[in-house]
């Protein structure tokens, strides 16, 4: 037997076999031992009947043909695991008719996926940003606090700036009726953008009960050109008039915006400051990261099929029409939307899947190289944590696979903040947060990994389960799209050939 394999730049590879006829004597002959246990010939039985009766029953071409099949699935599969290829569908055969007493030669044809050659990622440095946190930004959320405490007392007495006010409005343009509001409040402003601008300074001055009606010019940049510039003619009623009473900020304010928690102005200011660096430094981590990985992916070298982004997209469409079934629509109303057929919306999201399928190849490849491995007892915390909260996550053998495979990406990128930044103590503790909770959302949100209908989705013995899964992500070259996690897992699959025939692939 010959095998070749070449691997084509369209991320294809092309397996070409020539077998001696003595090879398919030998693979008719195991055949024949096959068929003959499942086969009843009369006077025989099962497992007894010489070769002349069973491919006279059969026919001998048949017998031949089974022995040819079984070579193939065999000779595919080795010469798959041996070149360490990862095929991504089911290939593609080219195998013509034999001939008895002939030598044979097929061909198989497989898209792949290719490996990713990364740069010299440790050659990057990056430098940490600091969070700072000024008085300023502490003082504009504490009033944003104070206001969320307003309240309105009505007054009798006539409307004046920063007072809300309770109308009837009509507002048309050259006859048009624009809009026509009832019992609306608003509150007066000196400055109002948009359709109602110079609106205000006509409404103020007057008193519960009175109606006016007044002439304004819509602004010339407004976006509807066909009113922009033209007058408006407002009717207006007004029914009441409200003034607003902000609380003093005081401790007794600082008690009751934080419900409690804070008994003095002081402590509420010290909390605000932390929870603003808090959110400023998860914003710099996530930002670092980001960038972090960017680059790396920047002078990486990938090769993608596009039925991997294809995949991707398909994916990225499914995890859509979750979404949209929790807001009680369906895709086909979504696209009806939108304006777009199912393979619009597909290629509209093409680069997206693009990115994120060089992305996840571009992680696994360096979690490999850096030997970064998920622990058992991690993936338990995670389960943990949810049922502790009330809220338990069923443990399939697709959700735990998914959230090691996630969790391993996001411990990759942790390392590549590591290694191209300087250390920071500091932010260790925060760094394996936020890996884990990205981790968490990732799988939360359907993420996990495009699992195919074979996995099993029933609750698994936990613990076999994660050891199972943690084993196989931490030794594989990860990246399972649906079809190869589909092909790995599957005790039977088709190469098809040219002339259709069917071959099964089986272990």
């Amino acid at each position: 037997m010959k095998v070749s394999v070449e691997k084509l730049p369209t991320s294809e590879a092309v397996l070409d076999v020539e077998l001696s006829w003595d090879e398919l004597e030998k693979a008719s002959d195991k055949a024949y031992r096959k068929l003959v246990q499942k086969v009843d010939v009369q006077g025989f039985r099962r497992g007894k009947a010489p070769r002349s009766l069973l491919e006279r029953k059969l026919g001998k071409e048949y017998i031949y043909q089974e022995g040819l099949d079984e070579l193939i699935t065999e000779t595919y599969r080795s010469a798959i695991k041996e070149h360490e290829l990862n095929p991504i569908t089911k290939p593609e055969l080219d195998a013509p008719v034999f001939e008895m007493g002939q030598p044979y030669h097929f061909s198989v044809k497989v898209p792949i996926i290719t490996p990713v050659e990364l740069g010299d990622y440790l050659s990057l440095h990056f430098e940490r940003e600091e969070a700072e946190v000024t008085s300023e930004e502490v003082e504009r959320e504490l009033e944003s606090m104070r206001n969320r405490q307003i309240t309105w007392h009505e007054v009798e007495r006539p409307a004046e700036y920063d007072d809300r006010v309770t109308v009837d409005l009509e507002l048309t343009v050259e006859e048009k009726n624009i809009s026509d509001l009832k019992d609306n409040p608003f509150e007066l402003t000196r400055e109002r953008p948009g359709m109602f601008s110079g609106m205000d300074e006509h409404i103020v001055g007057m008193k519960a009960g009175e109606s006016k009606e007044f002439t304004t010019v819509l602004p010339e940049d407004y976006g509807n050109e066909k009113l922009a510039g033209k007058e408006g003619h407002y009717k207006v009623t007004l029914h009441k008039v409200e003034v607003k009473e902000v609380p003093e900020l005081d401790d007794a304010l600082a008690s009751k915006v934080s419900d409690g928690q804070y008994n003095n102005l002081e402590d509420l200011r010290k909390a605000i400051s932390d929870s603003i660096l808090e959110s400023k430094q998860r914003r710099i981590r996530d930002d670092l990261r980001e960038k972090v990985v960017n680059a790396v992916i920047e002078q990486s070298k990938i090769t993608l099929h596009p039925l991997l982004v294809h995949e991707e997209a398909e994916e990225m469409l499914h995890q859509l029409s979750h979404v949209l079934e929790q807001q009680r629509m369906s895709l086909d109303q979504y696209l009806l939307m939108m304006k777009k057929t199912r393979e619009e919306y597909l290629k509209d999201i093409e680069p997206d899947a693009k990115k994120r399928v060089e992305r996840e190849l571009v992680l696994d490849q360096v979690a490999n190289q850096e030997q970064v491995t998920v622990l058992p007892e991690e993936v338990e915390a995670f389960f943990r944590a949810y049922e502790q909260a009330g809220q338990p996550i069923q443990r399939t053998e697709a959700q735990i696979r998914g959230i090691v495979i996630n969790y391993r990406r996001e411990k990759t990128i942790t390392r590549l903040v590591e290694l191209t930044t300087d250390p920071d103590p500091t932010e260790e503790a925060a760094e394996e947060e936020t890996s884990m909770e990205n981790a968490e959302a990732a799988a939360l949100a359907g993420e996990t990994v495009n699992v195919e209908d074979n996995v099993s989705t029933e609750t698994v013995n936990a613990e076999d389960a994660i050891n199972t899964e943690i084993e196989a992500v931490n030794t594989e070259d990860t990246v399972k799209t649906e079809t190869e996690e589909a092909r790995s897992q599957s005790d039977e699959a088709e190469v098809r050939g040219t002339n259709d025939t069917a071959v099964d692939v089986v272990e």
